[in-house]
C-alpha cells in the first residue's frame, strides 16, 4: 500500500515539473523505472502511458486558461507523427548514440542560454516578432522536431521547446502549452503500440497516472500564473537536467 502512495506522489511530482516546462516527464520516468529493475522497453511503455494523461490534463487546463488555442496547432502537431516514424526508421542508417549525445548537448546549451538571458533580464514577450503564423517555417519546424525526436529517441517536448522559442520566437507560455499538446499526440500513438506489445506495467502505471492527472493540472496552473522570466528559468533548468539524464542514460 505504501509503495502505491509513493508511486502516486512520484507521478504528481514528475507531472507537475513536466507540465510546467513543456517537457512531459519521460526523461525522468524512464531512468527511474529502469533503475527500479524493469526492462527498458517496459520502462518506456509505462512512462508513455503516464505521459498521455499528464499531457491531456495539462493541455485542457492551458486551453481553459486561454494560453492554448488547439485548433491552430493540431495540424502542425499531427505532422510530427509521420516525421517521427521516418526518423525512427532512419535510426539504423545513422549513428544514433552519437546523434543523441549531440542533440542532448545542444539542449543543455540552450537551457544554459535561457538561464543566462533570464538572469540578465532579457526575457520579454516576443509575440510581435513571432514566426508562429508563418505558413512555411512553422510546419517545417514541427516536421524537423518530429524527425529528430524519432531519430534520437529523445522526447518530442525536449526537442520542440527549444525550437519553438529560438526558431519560431514563441513567447515562453505559448511554447510550453503547444509542447504539451504535441506530447498528447505523440505519446498516445506510442503508448497504444506499447500496450499492444505488452510493454506497460499497469501496477506501476495506474498510481503514477493518478498522480499525473493532478500534477498536470497543478503544473499548468502554476506555469500560467508565473512571470515569463521565472518560467524561462524553470524551463532552462529542466532542459539542462533532461539533456544530462539523456546522455547518462
Amino acid at each position: 500500500m505504501i509503495e502505491y502512495i509513493l508511486y502516486t506522489i512520484g507521478g504528481f511530482l514528475v507531472a507537475t515539473i513536466g507540465s510546467m516546462s513543456g517537457i512531459g516527464g519521460g526523461a525522468f520516468m524512464v531512468p527511474l523505472f529502469y533503475h527500479m529493475g524493469y526492462p527498458i522497453e517496459k520502462a518506456i511503455g509505462t512512462s508513455l502511458l503516464v505521459i498521455v494523461f499528464n499531457s491531456i490534463s495539462a493541455s485542457i487546463n492551458y486551453w481553459r486558461r486561454g494560453v492554448l488555442k488547439p485548433g491552430k496547432w493540431v495540424l502542425m502537431v499531427i505532422l510530427m507523427i509521420p516525421a517521427s516514424m521516418v526518423g525512427a526508421q532512419t535510426t539504423a542508417l545513422a549513428p544514433r548514440k552519437i546523434l543523441t549525445v549531440v542533440v542532448s548537448t545542444i539542449i543543455i546549451i540552450f537551457g544554459i542560454s535561457m538561464l543566462v538571458r533570464s538572469l540578465r533580464g532579457r526575457v520579454q514577450s516576443r509575440s510581435q516578432n513571432s514566426r508562429l503564423s508563418n505558413p512555411l517555417i512553422a510546419p517545417l519546424v514541427f516536421i524537423i522536431a518530429g524527425f529528430i525526436a524519432g531519430l534520437t529517441g529523445i522526447g518530442g517536448g525536449a526537442i520542440l521547446m527549444p525550437i519553438l522559442v529560438s526558431v519560431l520566437r514563441a513567447q515562453i507560455h505559448t511554447a510550453v502549452a503547444v509542447s504539451m499538446l504535441s506530447i498528447v499526440v505523440s505519446s498516445t500513438s506510442g503508448s497504444i503500440i506499447h500496450i499492444a506489445n505488452g510493454n506497460v506495467i499497469f501496477n506501476l502505471a495506474i498510481p503514477f497516472t493518478l498522480g499525473a492527472l493532478i500534477g498536470g493540472n497543478v503544473g499548468s496552473t502554476i506555469a500560467s500564473k508565473t512571470k515569463p522570466k521565472i518560467l524561462t528559468i524553470i524551463v532552462g533548468i529542466v532542459l539542462i537536467i533532461v539533456g544530462i539524464l539523456t546522455i547518462y542514460s
